[in-house]
């Protein structure tokens, strides 16, 4: 999971809750309000991964937001402060990338603007996002897929996900917790400060579980996006975007994702995972530098 380097909400940064597919998400906005921005200014989405959160992106926000980019971060289904629905049919990729449609007409109708979004998906966000433009859902100003690839993760990176899905047909969230706790207290793996620590079990415990199950069985079954996504970005400039020492979708699979989709390809070094999270002024520069190409 993406551990973001502090929890509390940086100045200029705002929380909301807003209407989506029946339910509410939880949202934070920066860079809209009190910044100069209007109609037809740059505005991005951002789009968290597996057991993740808009707080992934706590650090990432302000930078945006003071390069001038009115920027939104927010919880997918069943994640964290966006109430779940215990059924796993609403999890799918397709209904996800539904959501991505209504939080952009959101940012419309709250901050009046009709510029088209730039798009920014975070390992299982990237294929959320991929599928909202795929499906015609949305089209996006620039779409950057960051740490994600065109399906399913191979077989050797799924980890312990299959472990997770089989846990979570009979053992509560709380369990679960506690012994993936110990198990990193026994490999010497370093607690993050208190507050943040404190904020990644309220986290976990508020993830829906029929929720967790759905996207673990995705990341292991998704079919590639590719073929279909790429018709949909002739006009779109796309970056595929990676850690040096990324251990989700190998690199090679990235790159090659990449070459399919006629996108540059960028390596982010020093991080793994979640750049985000890991170095967030590195990510923000990187962005910007992609969006000015």
């Amino acid at each position: 999971m993406s551990t973001p380097p502090f929890v509390a909400l940086p100045a200029g940064v705002t929380a909301h809750r807003w209407p989506v597919r029946g339910t509410e998400r939880a949202v934070l906005t920066a860079g809209f309000v009190d910044t100069g921005f209007v109609d037809g200014g740059d505005w991005v989405l951002l789009i968290p991964g597996f057991t993740g959160s808009k707080e992934d992106f706590i650090a990432v926000l302000p930078g945006l937001a003071q390069a001038g980019y009115g920027v939104v971060a927010y919880d997918q289904l069943g994640q964290h402060e966006s109430a779940g629905t215990g059924r796993a049919e609403d999890y799918s990729l397709e209904l996800l990338a539904a959501d991505i449609g209504e939080l952009v007409a959101s940012v419309g109708e709250r901050f009046g603007t009709t510029a088209r979004p730039h798009l920014v998906g975070h390992s299982l966000g990237g294929l959320v996002c991929q599928a909202a433009v795929a499906g015609g859902v949305v089209r996006p100003s620039a779409l950057v897929l960051l740490c994600s690839g065109p399906g399913a993760l191979p077989a050797e990176r799924w980890q312990g996900l299959p472990d997770l899905v089989a846990a979570l047909e009979n053992t509560d969230l709380a369990t679960i917790w506690r012994i993936t706790r110990a198990m990193e207290q026994a490999e010497d793996v370093a607690p993050p400060p208190p507050a943040v620590a404190a904020f990644l079990e309220r986290r976990w415990h508020a993830n829906d579980p029929a929720q967790l199950r759905a996207f673990a069985e995705l990341l292991m079954s998704q079919p590639s996006i590719t073929e279909r996504l790429r018709p949909m970005i002739d006009d779109v400039p796309v970056t595929v975007m990676w850690g040096a020492a990324d251990d989700a979708w190998p690199i090679s699979v990235q790159q090659a994702m990449a070459d399919d989709l006629g996108a540059d390809s960028v390596e982010l070094p020093g991080v793994g995972h979640s750049p985000n999270s890991q170095d967030p002024e590195l990510l923000v520069d990187a962005l910007l530098r992609a969006w000015a190409r």
